[in-house]
């Protein structure tokens, strides 16, 4: 849908979901109000958030994207609102900050979940009076940036955790556009495979039925985004005209829900729970560190599975960029 949907602000896809959103993006763009995104990891948030600020009068000012999970968390509040020479070390000169650069723009904050407690108090405090203050003054500053945010967590579970600040999240959703996942609206699929083809230059080329078959039948856990790099794979390195079924990468077919309901089976067929036992009775593991250990290995995987693209093996394996550092020992 949305993710590989909106293009330059336009919407790709007739599913009932997507026509629903694109009826609600202009009103949204005209309110410029806090709007927070949510949905699947690869669904299209910022591809929404994009077409938000293409769409509202902000259009001719800048967009600019804080990917947040990838900001270190001593130095979020810099980043953000930026620094005075000297406020650390590192500082050599004053800086300003993101919510400065997207002045009378659009701020984009992609997984606003990662923000830490004390990044998020600074954050709460300009949304409510469009007042920061610099790393390392005691004078405030304005901005009119309009923030859209997005996450593929959910938020009141983080609050419930104390993960995250409610009455933040009160202030991000004060309009809220959700997400569904790719599997959703299977009716997306084609098009959005033909429009990814149109944006390489590639529209001559056409699916056959047979791959267009299996496109609608995968569940796309990787979503939009996924969809996009198995087409422009396919179509960059297919030598005719026709994508077939092999060229799209989608191997076997996808279990039977029979081998899904029974949740010992997957595993005993592949001997995995024979030896998942051996590493706690035999090496005397915990079940937090054999846990561990096949999220390490999972993790692995899918970096090689990705020619060790972080962002789309966490994708892959629905989770946050930042996670994949977490789950890699130093």
């Amino acid at each position: 849908m949305l993710d590989a949907i909106c293009n330059a602000g336009a919407v790709v896809g007739m599913s009932p979901p997507i026509v629903a959103l694109h009826r609600r993006l202009d009103a949204i763009a005209r309110a410029e109000r806090t709007t927070l995104i949510t949905g699947p990891t690869g669904a299209g948030k910022d591809v929404v958030a994009h077409s938000l600020h293409e769409r509202s009068r902000r259009a001719s000012k800048p967009f600019v994207v804080v990917q947040c999970a990838a900001l270190p968390d001593n130095l979020v509040e810099a980043e953000l609102f930026g620094h005075t020479r000297g406020a650390f070390t590192g500082a050599t000169q004053a800086r300003d900050g993101l919510v400065r650069t997207a002045e009378q723009g659009t701020l984009f904050l992609d997984d606003v979940d990662a923000l830490a407690l004390g990044a998020q108090a600074k954050l709460l405090r300009f949304l409510e009076s469009g007042e920061f203050r610099p790393v390392g003054t005691d004078h405030c500053a304005t901005s009119r940036a309009w923030v859209v945010a997005a996450t593929n967590q959910d938020l009141h579970a983080r609050v419930r955790s104390g993960a995250f600040r409610e009455d933040l999240l009160y202030r991000l959703e004060v309009v809220r556009v959700a997400i569904p996942p790719l599997r959703e609206r299977r009716t997306d699929i084609v098009v959005l495979a033909e429009h990814f083809l149109a944006e390489i230059g590639l529209s001559h080329k056409r699916l056959t039925t047979s791959a267009r078959a299996a496109l609608e039948r995968h569940d796309w856990p990787g979503n939009v985004r996924e969809l996009r790099h198995r087409i422009e794979a396919a179509a960059l390195l297919g030598e005719t005209d026709a994508i077939e079924l092999d060229d799209l990468g989608l191997g076997c077919p996808a279990p039977s829900d029979d081998l899904r309901s029974t949740s010992g089976t997957l595993a005993a067929a592949f001997g995995l729970e024979g030896e998942l036992w051996r590493l706690v009775s035999d090496q005397g593991m915990s079940l937090a560190q054999a846990a561990a250990t096949c999220e390490e290995m999972l993790v692995r995987a899918a970096l090689r599975a990705e020619g060790h693209n972080r962002t789309r093996a966490a994708a892959r394996l629905g989770i946050n960029v930042r996670t994949i550092y977490k789950k890699l020992p130093k």
